[in-house]
């Protein structure tokens, strides 16, 4: 066992990354021939079925109910759409994660009329969206946004339920809490990403955040004044407010962001993101998505299938790179690394990184059906 961690460790260590993959090179038409097979038996095992329904049993020549085909176009726009939505998270997920990011606190504008009291049935909160602007820079590289306020003094019998809304005029609503007693010094946050970015966009200097009691119709007035405090706006107004503000920690939004000098790598990394990077070329040796067309009656001698007549299966083939370059190769530590671990692979294969579902229409019998195939289609490939 020791051995074969120390030769593990030596093959891990040798050499550098511009070396190619040894995993087996196929042949083009034996990879493709086993994965129509391949392909033949998921499509039947996925299915439930033991074996192919029988030719004269394909229901060939029958209508297809309108209802059924209304119900497959509307799966594969379903899909469409969810592929579209994917893409468009993934890409943004990939960037937010590849970046480092930056964070900023942005405490409670100090207004000389922001005092409040416990009597008040709505704490407003003003933030200079200017110096945010300023900072976090365009509102796409904003990932993430809280705002956090720190109860204070609650008494309360039960609990108090505070909404929280956005804007100036007519603000909208945007989340609701509990405060109970066990709130005391601790903080109350809600997330105000979606809200800050929307001002972000705008050309406005500030914006406001409103807390206010929950209220229904009939209720009565009990519970009509907030029966806690928040730090740095608990009572004051004036000169008296100001100071709290100074020496308590007040309301504040605390920002994650994308630096500004990564923008223009991000920009550049949408643009790659959309395009069909992982599809082979005639000339590509490496990893990549190879095309492969399954026509479900010449590929398979199906007839049973009616929607769709094939589709773009896909396979992943190419070499991939490694740990050691083409001049040294420690032949006597892989040779010896092979020996002890005669099932394992000393480097990467190319392998589905990426699958997407299939929707079919077909026949059992004389009975029609719509289902959705799992991970059909091969949509990207990676080293591994």
């Amino acid at each position: 066992m020791k051995l074969a961690f120390l030769v593990l460790a030596a093959v891990c260590a040798a050499g550098n990354v511009s070396g190619m993959s040894t995993c087996k090179t196929l042949d083009v038409q034996m990879v493709r021939k086993k994965r129509i097979e391949a392909i033949r038996s998921q499509i039947l095992s996925k299915l439930r079925l033991a074996k192919e329904p029988e030719a004269e049993q394909s229901g060939d020549e029958e209508e297809i109910p309108t209802t059924l085909l209304s119900l497959y176009n509307s799966t594969k726009e379903m899909l469409r759409e969810q592929r579209r939505v994917e893409t468009d998270i993934a890409t943004e997920q990939e960037e937010e994660e590849y970046f480092a990011k930056v964070l900023h606190k942005f405490n409670m504008t100090a207004k000389n009329d922001t005092g409040t009291t416990k009597a008040s049935k709505t704490i407003p909160m003003f933030f200079n969206i200017s110096e945010i602007r300023e900072s976090v820079g365009d509102y796409r590289l904003l990932t993430s946004a809280e705002l956090r306020m720190l109860i204070r003094k609650p008494v309360i019998a039960f609990s108090q339920r505070v909404e929280l809304y956005q804007g100036l005029g007519s603000p909208s609503y945007l989340a609701s809490r509990f405060v109970t007693n066990q709130s005391k010094d601790k903080w109350l946050s809600f997330d105000v990403t979606e809200t800050l970015q929307s001002w972000l966009k705008d050309n406005k200097d500030e914006e406001e955040f409103q807390l206010r009691l929950f209220c229904e119709c009939g209720q009565t007035d009990v519970d009509s004044t907030f029966s806690f405090s928040i730090s740095g706006i608990e009572s004051g107004r004036g000169d008296t407010g100001v100071m709290q503000m100074r020496t308590k920690q007040p309301p504040y939004i605390l920002t994650m962001s994308i630096p500004q000098n990564s923008s223009s790598h991000l920009t550049s990394r949408k643009k790659r993101s959309t395009d069909p990077k992982d599809t082979c070329t005639a000339q590509t040796e490496t990893c990549c998505v190879r095309n492969l067309y399954i026509d479900f009656r010449k590929d398979l001698g199906w007839k049973w299938i009616h929607k769709p007549t094939g589709y773009n299966a896909n396979y992943c083939m190419g070499s991939c790179t490694y740990i050691w370059n083409a001049e040294n190769k420690y032949s006597q530590i892989l040779a010896l690394y092979k020996h002890h671990n005669p099932g394992a692979s000393a480097q990467p294969c190319c392998v589905p990184q990426t699958l997407e579902p299939l929707p079919i229409l077909y026949y059992v019998g004389r009975q029609h059906k719509v289902e959705q195939l799992s991970n059909m289609i091969v949509k990207s490939c990676k080293c591994s």
